[in-house]
């Protein structure tokens, strides 16, 4: 099997030499040329390449942050730099990051086929080891997912932790995490009583020499089970929580967790586009309301803007929805830039509200509530099989997956919807078709009335009366039509019941009857 390969090089005529030295080199397709690490990042993680080549110039975020990034997301794809600088200090740089080697230009295609040759094969036994040893590694890969929210006050804070209390109590056995990174007025500790005296700050402080334990001391274990790390009291410290800190610790605690549910706060700031670039799924909270879906557009926009991530790979939860807004969730997915999950959380008025006050969600006695709230993770990956979530390639297998239970959602809800309304619809056409005839019974028997009148001026019998009425009325009228001459010879009437449904068929007990004036002819 040929090893794949995938470069990320802003610079083109590096690119096209890198492609064309790879292109001598046998067993060897390059997959994909990427011009930002954003980009680098979503494909590497997508397609899931033996080999990631990497120029050190590449943006914007740095390039090590990156390597470090990938080996933790993707492990079996070997990652080579690409310098300009051969100097051992940046040879130990880049394998300090994880680099497994590094290439310098200008190329040596004796190099080039030796490097790429070696980390081939260094990545497929990496490869085939992971894959054996899938099962024992499988509780140790956790999902990441980003909640955000578009404005203040759109619910993302008590989706997110609520989402975390109903997994661990659904799912004992699974270790949870809530990061509180709304740093400036996170309130994660006011919906879960928490007490700490050491915040995520604190961690950040001793970022440049991280483990997990130095992070496991800033976690609060809470009764529920739920573990916590939650944002300084003092909002000075907020400025040490960094984007490259936030990527060690998240990566840290990817690998002793099987949940991590990230409350990113509403404001697109540096720290939560690092949050929304390295997550396993992301969504926006929205309210149905204009402000906030122009909320939702910006934010995505500027996401978008900055490369960290595309506007399709960003899910929207609708949230406090009731049949009494003016704005439904079909509006909202016609407007939105991104898909619309088909959960949504509806308007539960003060059901949520002696939770709130009394800082545990255990108090929400509401069933439908935990119900969406269960749905909704569902619909973004929670709860799946661990294995499946370590395996490569499961975040997009997971798209797809879910992308075919929606289409296959949308087939059966239609389904269900028409034979609800289905004897609704006939009904409304019985009726429209039963005034259609009678609107028809009345215009003929007018011109019933008019042929009678004729044959009576010219002193026609009661036979020859009957049968001129006849003659201008249609077949189906016949059975019940009545005929009948003032004695004075003055007037006729004639007199049709209304058919059901159609002329000829069975007859109504109402009859609709015409008379016109005879003018006797001399």
């Amino acid at each position: 099997m040929a090893g794949t390969v995938v470069i990320g090089c802003a610079d083109q005529t590096l690119a096209y030499d890198l492609r064309s030295q790879l292109a001598e080199v046998a067993d060897v397709e390059v997959l994909a040329v990427v011009e930002s690490t954003a980009e680098l990042a979503r494909v590497v993680v997508e397609r899931d390449p033996n080999l990631v080549l990497l120029h050190d110039q590449l943006g914007p975020e740095p390039v090590h942050q990156v390597v470090r990034d990938l080996s933790l997301r993707r492990p079996a794809s070997v990652t080579l730099i690409v310098s300009g600088d051969s100097d051992p200090e940046t040879l130990a740089e880049a394998t300090d990051a994880g680099a497994r080697g590094l290439l310098t230009y200008p190329l040596s295609f004796a190099e080039v086929q030796q490097r790429i040759t070696n980390a081939i094969d260094w990545s497929t036994r990496l490869q085939s080891l992971l894959v054996e040893q899938t099962d024992s590694t499988a509780g140790h890969r956790a999902l990441v997912l980003a909640i955000t929210g578009t404005k203040g006050g759109v619910g993302a804070t008590t989706v997110a932790t609520h989402l975390a209390w109903d997994v661990r109590r659904e799912l004992p056995d699974h270790r949870v995490l809530v990061i509180d990174l709304d740093l400036e007025k996170g309130d994660v500790s006011s919906l879960i009583e928490a007490r700490h005296r050491v915040s995520v700050a604190d961690v950040a402080k001793v970022a440049d020499d991280l483990s997990f334990r130095t992070v496991a001391d800033a976690i609060l274990e809470h009764e529920s089970g739920v573990h916590l790390l939650l944002p300084p009291e003092d909002v000075r410290e907020a400025s040490l929580v960094t984007p490259a800190a936030i990527r060690q610790i998240i990566g840290l605690v990817r690998q002793q967790y099987d949940l991590v549910v990230i409350d990113a706060g509403a404001r697109v700031t540096p720290l939560q586009a690092a949050v929304v670039e390295i997550a396993d799924e992301a969504v926006a909270v929205v309210t149905p309301d204009l402000v906030s879906l122009r909320a939702l557009r910006r934010n995505v926009g500027w996401w978008d803007q900055l490369s960290v991530r595309k506007p399709e790979s960003t899910w929207v939860l609708v949230n406090r929805h009731s049949r009494a807004d003016e704005i439904q969730p079909d509006t909202v997915a016609r407007l939105s830039p991104s898909p619309v999950l088909d959960v949504t959380l509806t308007d539960r008025g003060r059901k949520l509200e002696r939770s709130v006050n009394s800082r545990s969600p255990e108090y929400v006695e509401d069933a439908s509530w935990w119900q969406s709230v269960r749905a909704f993770g569902r619909a973004v990956g929670v709860g799946r099989g661990r294995a499946a979530a370590s395996a490569p390639g499961a975040g997009e297998q997971a798209a797809r997956g879910r992308r075919r239970r929606t289409a296959a959602s949308d087939e059966g809800s239609a389904s269900i919807e028409l034979v609800g309304v289905l004897p609704t619809v006939v009904v409304v056409c019985v009726v429209v078709v039963q005034l259609a005839v009678v609107g028809l019974t009345a215009l003929w028997t007018g011109y019933g009335a008019s042929a009678a009148a004729r044959a009576a001026a010219v002193h026609a019998s009661s036979s020859e009366l009957r049968q001129a009425t006849q003659d201008a009325v249609p077949g189906g009228y016949h059975s019940d039509l009545r005929v009948r001459r003032d004695p004075t010879g003055r007037e006729v009437e004639v007199s049709m019941a209304v058919p059901i449904l159609a002329p000829g068929l069975a007859s109504t007990p109402w009859r609709i009857t015409i008379g016109r004036e005879v003018v006797v002819e001399p």
